[in-house]
């Protein structure tokens, strides 16, 4: 947490966030990143006309796309994806895998955030009838991680830490036209309403998750998992190979 952005009204005190959030219930610290990303957006004096949006479920590929933070901007839509690890983070743009390091013997791999988001654009894209150039993605890592070596910002997407969420969507905003006028902007808002999260909404999302669990589906695209044989047995592989490199042991 930066005192910094606490004191300039972008960061809520941990215990306003805990009070907040769904009171009585139990928090990850996914939820708690997303909360702060939007929190920074709504109190950080972002210039225009914009909304933001949580929870948003987008059907793809024949499963529910789970949208962390949207930022609807009179200047495009910002597709925000949350990443609340700690430790060294490594990856480029093409990896499958992006790793995180605590230390040379503790390291956690996790689905190249990049890829992640840009199938959720897609999805945003295709259910809501936009151009993909009006998109950007933008990758949040939390303070408590240092950005080793990952991929230089391009025209499609950035990668920052959450406590430079507002100065970064200021630069980027900066740099674009308007281009969605007052009823284009409503038309669209009136679409995200749509796609929050309701009990169907959230039952189908569960469906997959457990068909994720039960090793059926794979989590890093979404694709169907077979059994393949290799030099150490059998194991379920993911049936998009080459692209998608997933594979899990069979218990």
């Amino acid at each position: 947490m930066s005192l910094r952005n606490v004191i300039k009204g972008e960061q809520p005190l941990f215990i306003k966030i805990k009070a907040s959030i769904d009171r009585g219930k139990t928090v990850d610290t996914g939820e708690i990143g997303e909360y702060l990303i939007e929190y920074a957006l709504e109190k950080g004096s972002v210039p225009g006309r914009y909304r933001t949006f949580c929870n948003i479920y987008v059907p793809h590929r024949g499963r529910m796309a789970e949208i962390d933070v949207i930022m609807l901007h009179e200047k495009g839509i910002f597709v925000f994806e949350s990443k609340n690890y700690s430790g060294w983070i490594f990856g480029s743009e093409n990896q499958t895998q992006w790793t995180t390091s605590q230390s040379s013997s503790t390291k956690h791999r996790f689905y190249n955030p990049i890829k992640q988001n840009r199938s959720h654009i897609e999805a945003l894209a295709s259910g809501l009838e936009i151009d993909r150039e009006s998109f950007h993605s933008v990758i949040v890592f939390s303070e408590r991680c240092e950005l080793k070596k990952v991929p230089q910002n391009t025209e499609s997407f950035t990668i920052i830490q959450r406590q430079h969420t507002v100065r970064t969507m200021k630069m980027l905003l900066e740099s674009r036209d308007i281009c969605f006028d007052d009823a284009q902007f409503e038309k669209v808002a009136a679409k995200l309403e749509t796609m929050k999260k309701t009990d169907d909404v959230a039952a189908k999302h569960l469906e997959v998750v457990q068909a994720i669990q039960a090793g059926q589906v794979c989590p890093w695209c979404g694709g169907e998992l077979v059994e393949r044989n290799g030099r150490n047995g059998t194991f379920r592989g993911c049936s998009g190979f080459p692209k998608c490199r997933y594979t899990a042991k069979i218990k």
